[in-house]
């Protein structure tokens, strides 16, 4: 599980240590605090959000701020959250809503999840509603660690497009050919 690393410089203050010359001052060194990803988690339902909530907390140690509204949501903003899970019922019919973190929605088809994460401020890409507490876990530690959902055909996607294209250029150039001669 990724978790967020804050870095806290120390000093040692008049600290001597024996070293093979003698006497020395300690050197610097840092001190990291790790603290817990917080995940603000807005879903209208609470039977649904204490469901979710539960499969994170069982699947790593996560701050968790549960909200039944994007207004609320909005007003979370100083809490500091590292992603949001939305539920797409309560962006539908809403444009350019600024949650203040990259955030994931959850929705049942990916057609209107990505169409819905589009209306978000930060909308890294869509989960299902029914996914597994391993599958929240990897998504939000994949967005932790810098990485978002590939949108789009992907790579093989995009090689099987260019290659199909050769050939119907092929195919069309030879038919030309025949055509001419």
């Amino acid at each position: 599980m990724s978790r967020k690393l804050t870095e806290a410089p120390r000093r040692d203050q008049g600290v001597l240590r024996d070293g093979p010359v003698g006497r020395q001052a300690a050197s610097t060194y840092l001190i990291r605090v790790v603290t817990a990803p917080k995940v603000l988690l807005v879903v209208a339902h609470p039977v649904i959000a204490a469901g979710i909530e539960t499969l994170l907390k069982l699947e790593g140690d996560y701050e968790i701020k549960r909200v039944a509204s994007l207004t609320d949501a909005i007003k979370q903003r100083e809490w500091g959250a590292d992603v949001a899970l939305i539920d797409g019922t309560l962006l539908s019919g809403m444009a350019d809503v600024k949650i203040g973190a990259p955030a994931y929605v959850l929705s049942g088809a990916e057609r209107d999840g990505r169409q819905l994460a589009r209306n978000l401020d930060d909308g890294r890409g869509w989960l299902r509603k029914d996914a597994t507490g391993a599958e929240l876990a990897k998504a939000i530690a994949s967005l932790m660690s810098g990485d978002t959902q590939e949108s789009g055909l992907g790579r093989l996607g995009v090689t099987t497009v260019v290659i199909l294209c050769v050939i119907v250029l092929v195919l069309v150039l030879y038919l030309v050919w025949l055509a001419v001669y």
